[in-house]
């Protein structure tokens, strides 16, 4: 399974980590075409449902060539201890950045976070988690500063009860069925290199750039994800 290599992966270059810090990582911030910036961690953050585990888009590409790996391990450890400043001139300069792009994050990076929000108040922080207790945390601290816990077919049930905020739903199968969740912003059919999987049916909340809008800077353009509590049904 291409999720457990990407963990050995990890585990592997865990060692390398304090090198790569002390000789600095020449740019720390990711980019690919749909998002723009990202801040991507490990995934061995990540607490996965067996639905996310088996579509993992981090296990595969680009995202899990072996310095895209390297470069996840290096700033899980600057948000971890706070060393915020190198990533923070960084984030300065663009007008938005995903949060984990790859992984995901914990109660330990929250604090380091929302200092990074505060040192770039021009730049939108937004992305998805799987925890919910971070997304709890971190939302409402900063007005560019956002998360929406992402759930799906596999997820425990009754997993998110009692939590107002925004939801995500994916990946979707061809045959899950969407809940009638009023806080549900976005559905994400599984997708591959950009490529939706065949079968997953037509839902009005699906991420554009996974039924055939241009995927260039598609998030950008959308918006829907950078202030997903507008979203949330009433």
């Amino acid at each position: 399974m291409l999720y457990h290599r990407r963990i050995k992966a990890e585990r592997r270059l865990a060692g390398t980590i304090g090198r790569l810090r002390s000789a600095r990582v020449a740019q720390l911030l990711s980019t690919n075409r749909k998002t723009g910036a990202s801040i991507n961690l490990p995934v061995t953050n990540c607490r996965p449902t067996p639905r996310c585990a088996a579509a993992c888009y981090a296990c595969e590409g680009p995202i899990a060539w072996t310095n895209s790996v390297r470069k996840s391990l290096v700033l899980d450890a600057m948000l971890r201890t706070g060393d915020i400043a190198a990533l923070a001139r960084e984030c300065r300069c663009r007008r938005d950045v995903r949060l984990n792009g790859s992984g995901d994050m914990t109660l330990v990076h929250v604090p380091a976070l929302v200092m990074l929000a505060e040192a770039c108040p021009r730049t939108v922080f937004w992305g998805f988690t799987r925890r919910r207790e971070v997304a709890e945390t971190i939302n409402g601290q900063r007005g560019n500063l956002s998360l929406i816990v992402t759930f799906d077919a596999t997820t425990p049930r009754g997993a998110l009860d009692g939590y107002e905020g925004p939801l995500a739903f994916g990946p979707r199968g061809p045959s899950d069925a969407v809940p009638a969740d009023r806080r549900i912003v976005v559905v994400f059919p599984e997708h591959h290199a950009g490529r939706t999987v065949q079968g997953v049916p037509l839902h009005e909340l699906d991420c554009p750039a996974t039924r055939g809008a241009e995927r260039v800077l598609a998030c950008r353009r959308c918006r829907r994800c950078w202030k997903p509590f507008e979203f949330v049904r009433r």
